[in-house]
């Protein structure tokens, strides 16, 4: 893989990580505060996150190779660090289908249950009686409600997610790895124009950069 495109593809990830982080941020700080301030926390490690991100996307710009190798530790260990928690949530998230399914959802839009028979005379209770009205359109959507269309709606959903999950995740470990391999190669770069402009002082020559020596060959 070429310097360009590693230099593409890191720029990539930085934006992308920084945004992400940024967005979480924003989030977890319109949550309430939770006896063990775990939104708190989280908030703070986001922040410290943002700045290595920083560090990512200037390194590439500027092609500095201890900045992208800093940012792409902190990619590795963050991945492996949240995909911890990503799993947990995904485990707890299997026991919703039996709170969800237990029963048919009731009507958010319907009025509380009566036991005497009562005929609608406000224009109000008119309109919910109404084929066009929410109550009735939430009756039509749940009135083939099953147990087994239920589990089978909230599996396929929590399919969908863990498949998410484990994408998102192996896609950010690659990108660490693809970001790591550019600070490698920026390295040894800066390791022979090192070594070419010892030689040249030691020739007396003016000294020449790996690129320059190469349209010289």
């Amino acid at each position: 893989m070429g310097l360009a495109k590693s230099r593409t593809i890191t720029l990539v990830v930085a934006l992308a990580t920084l945004t992400s982080n940024i967005l979480s941020s924003l989030l977890f700080s319109q949550l309430p505060d939770d006896p063990f301030h775990l939104a708190s926390n989280f908030r703070w490690y986001l922040h410290f996150a943002n700045v290595l991100s920083v560090f990512g996307f200037v390194g590439s710009l500027r092609q500095h190779a201890l900045s992208i190798a800093v940012f792409s530790n902190y990619l590795i260990l963050d991945t492996i660090l949240c995909a911890i928690p990503r799993f947990l949530v995904l485990g707890l998230l299997q026991n919703l289908s039996h709170t969800l399914c237990s029963s048919p959802p009731s009507s958010p839009f319907s009025p509380p249950p009566d036991t005497q028979s009562h005929i609608p005379s406000s224009p109000t209770e008119l309109h919910a009686y109404s084929p066009n009205s929410p109550a009735s359109q939430w009756e039509r959507v749940t009135g083939s409600w099953t147990p087994d269309g239920c589990y089978r709606i909230v599996y396929l959903t929590q399919m969908a997610l863990a498949a998410g999950v484990i994408a998102g995740t192996l896609l950010q470990f690659v990108g660490a790895l693809c970001v790591r391999e550019y600070a490698r190669a920026l390295w040894v770069r800066d390791l022979r124009d090192e070594a070419l402009l010892t030689r040249s002082a030691e020739r007396g020559e003016a000294p020449l950069s790996e690129k320059q020596a190469q349209i010289k060959n």
